[in-house]
């Protein structure tokens, strides 16, 4: 006998049970990573652009000369995958039909509501978790078997970690976004800021762009040291009166995602990362023919991706 699936009054309001209870446990808060990706809408398998650096500055032309020529030039192709996550839950058809439907539901469905949530900020930290390893890590990798294929595999567009200390532009020269090392103090964040603003402010052809840091991205190990550090009207430690020039520069926020508890991202909100949001969670159920069983599905689509490593620099956290 063929097997298959039945749907009927009862399967269906197993499914708008589900939906309810799922979205009671959804929490309203909004999650860290919408502060800190760019979140795009998607209506496909893939997002694929490239980066392209336009045109070198005008020259003066004297009188009775000619223009001097000039052509574009193309930055790095940038591929974002969108992911599938999901889950199933299965009853025997004796426990549905002898027990409270509601609860069985409700306990497995509220479950999913929390964990859809925990889900996104667990994979959208892996691009800080692991942005520094020197092998890279699968959350970079856009590849789509028998789809489109992501030539930098582990690593970001520039085939390079998204934390490196030698980034590539394509005029020959390299810039660093990583310090193994760097505690987080006064003098490091004042390091890492102006090194973000007077050093890595180039384009791809060199030329000097406007990078404006507001995010101090922190693991909550780091909070009190993060609020001494931009909260105190004097240099935190010195006995000099100095006024504290890191006051309400930028603003903290805090991931219990992040790994290193020592690790510290200084950065630009929005800027260099970008969160492709496919397909919100859908919630099926359907009786198998044969076994007699219930199931209930979810599943739901997401992707990201590195767009520009300019905007962000990572200290104290692991390569290998």
């Amino acid at each position: 006998m063929a097997g298959g699936v039945r749907r009927d009054d009862f399967t269906e309001a197993m499914k708008r049970d589900s939906y309810q209870y799922f979205w009671e446990a959804y929490e309203q808060k909004a999650p860290v990573y919408e502060n800190i990706f760019d979140v795009v809408e998607s209506n496909s398998s893939y997002e694929k652009f490239t980066t392209a650096i336009g045109m070198g500055d005008l020259v003066e032309k004297p009188e009775g000369e000619d223009l001097q020529a000039d052509a574009p030039m193309e930055g790095y192709t940038v591929i974002c995958k969108n992911r599938t996550f999901g889950r199933v839950a299965r009853f025997s058809k004796e426990s549905i039909e002898d027990s409270q439907k509601s609860n069985l539901i409700q306990q497995a469905v509220s479950s999913w509501g929390k964990a859809y949530l925990r889900t996104k900020e667990k994979f959208y930290a892996k691009f800080f978790n692991y942005g520094a390893m020197t092998a890279g890590n699968d959350v970079f990798n856009n590849t789509i078997a028998n789809v489109i294929d992501d030539p930098t595999g582990n690593l970001i567009y520039d085939n390079k970690p998204f934390f490196s200390t030698a980034h590539p532009d394509k005029v020959g020269n390299t810039y660093s976004n990583y310090s193994a090392s760097n505690s987080l103090t006064e003098t490091n964040l004042r390091s890492v800021y102006l090194t973000m603003t007077s050093t890595n402010n180039r384009d791809e052809r060199g030329n000097v762009v406007e990078i404006s840091i507001d995010t101090l991205l922190i693991p909550p190990a780091l909070k009190f040291t993060a609020q001494v550090l931009l909260n105190s009207t004097l240099i935190p430690g010195s006995a000099d009166n100095d006024v504290n020039v890191l006051r309400g520069l930028v603003n903290p926020v805090e991931w219990s995602y992040l790994s290193d508890t020592d690790g510290w991202f200084l950065g630009k909100a929005k800027e260099g990362l970008m969160a492709t949001n496919r397909q919100d969670p859908i919630i099926d159920s359907f009786q198998d023919e044969i076994s007699l069983d219930y199931f209930i599905t979810i599943n739901c689509r997401y992707g990201g991706v590195v767009t520009n490593w300019r905007f962000w620099y990572a200290n104290a956290i692991a390569s290998s």
